[in-house]
């Protein structure tokens, strides 16, 4: 639950154009 609140609040920031790329950055670890 949280990976996701994480991504959503990267989006949020703007530090990722898109959700996809900020769980490919999470993902990666």
């Amino acid at each position: 639950m949280e990976r996701e609140r994480i991504d959503v609040l990267l989006v949020g920031r703007g530090l990722v154009e898109s959700r996809s790329k900020a769980q490919a950055l999470i993902m990666a670890g």
